[in-house]
């Protein structure tokens, strides 16, 4: 055992209050045993139990690091923090644990009734935290990784804001599980500034892409016509998305496809219906997509920019489903891939799909629009595993 690593442990055990001791418990529920998890009362059980399971070591503490870094616990990361530290994805954890911290108690004690007819009122008259709640939810099969459509509809009718949050996270799922399907190796940065987005697709550049045969960056964001926004509202070109990436950046990727699939609104102007009998009074409305500035995409090759909507225009969502793009963009990447299908006609096929959706007026349209430099074909080879449940 490593004294010194105990050591840093304690430090972190007695800087933790009990509240945020059953934060980590719920933060490790999918690695511990129900039974595990009834009896873990401090952080220093908590962290005996990961450690006999090869889950924490002075040579990987990296689960622990993404604990506290989801509960911003940024003093505690900094006792820990080593060079060789990577950032993994929370996944649904992470996501339940941000909903819990927004949570008031009226907000929970509003989630209570409306589980009345789901739990035990037993469960629902103890006094539990929201952490606790879930961990009951997903006892009963109420909750899960891919199980979140109970939760969305009481979040919905107690705090419509964050609904956004969960609706954001089933479009990252889609995304994230359908890549992997593909066979890529899926990397998830969320809550990005201006910087960060740049610096990690510097970071992406400055890898070894010599065993790879193309690149891949889906960007979900708010956006204008030149380009998108970090979180903190400063704009990051679509050229500087993808100048990054170029040869001169990254020589691995040299003649290999670099695709960009951006899901952001590119305007406020909602994108009207044109029917039939007006269609050439409002051909300007479908045209529009050549206001583009001439640098939205630098002369080089091999390049693909697949844009949720046309400039100046929004992107819309589908309560419970989101994006109309990402939707459409997983499904037929689904559907069309174990047949062979080249990525464009694939994206053909999206803008069909995209541009016969309307809002419920049946006034406002979608018109995804993909840029491209390609110099070849690009065909996904067919995956061997069942495809991904939609």
């Amino acid at each position: 055992m490593d004294l010194e690593f105990q050591r840093v442990l304690l430090k972190v055990q007695e800087s933790l209050t009990s509240d945020e001791v059953q934060d980590l418990v719920f933060l490790c529920s999918d690695l511990l045993s129900l039974k595990d998890l009834s009896t873990v009362s401090s952080a220093g059980q908590l962290f005996c139990l990961l450690e006999k399971m090869n889950q924490l070591s002075r040579e990987d503490p990296s689960l622990l690091l993404e604990l506290l870094r989801i509960m911003k616990q940024n003093s505690l990361i900094r006792i820990l923090t080593s060079e060789d530290y990577k950032q993994t994805d929370g996944g649904p954890l992470q996501l339940l644990y941000e909903l819990s911290e927004s949570i008031c108690d009226q907000d929970l004690k509003n989630i209570k009734f409306l589980l009345l007819k789901t739990l035990s009122r037993k469960k629902l008259e103890k006094d539990t935290t929201l952490l606790q709640l879930f961990l009951d939810m997903e006892k009963e099969d109420l909750l899960g990784e891919n199980n979140l459509d109970v939760l969305q509809k009481i979040i919905a009718d107690i705090n419509p804001s964050l609904e956004k949050r969960i609706i954001q996270y089933k479009t990252e799922q889609s995304l994230k599980v359908v890549f992997k399907w593909l066979g890529f190796e899926v990397l998830v940065e969320q809550d990005c500034s201006r910087n960060q987005i740049l610096e990690g697709l510097r970071s992406l550049a400055a890898r070894d892409h010599t065993p790879a045969d193309c690149v891949v960056c889906c960007v979900l964001s708010h956006g204008q016509v030149e380009g998108i926004f970090g979180v903190d509202g400063e704009i990051v070109t679509f050229r500087e998305l993808i100048e990054t990436l170029s040869p001169n950046h990254c020589p691995s990727l040299y003649k290999k496809p670099k695709l960009f699939f951006i899901q952001a609104c590119r305007g406020t102007d909602n994108h009207p219906a044109v029917f039939p009998q007006t269609c050439s009074e409002d051909e300007d409305a479908l045209c529009s997509d050549a206001a583009v500035p001439r640098d939205s995409i630098p002369e080089m090759a091999d390049y693909l920019l697949a844009m949720s909507t046309v400039p100046h225009y929004v992107s819309y969502r589908e309560k419970g489903k989101g994006t109309w793009f990402i939707q459409s963009l997983c499904r037929s990447l689904q559907r069309l891939v174990p047949g062979g299908i080249d990525l464009l006609s694939i994206l053909t096929q999206v803008n069909s799909d995209v541009s016969k959706k309307m809002d419920k007026s049946g006034l406002r349209k979608q018109m995804p629009r993909p840029e491209f430099t390609l110099t070849k074909r690009v065909v996904f080879p067919a995956p061997r595993t069942q495809r991904p449940l939609p």
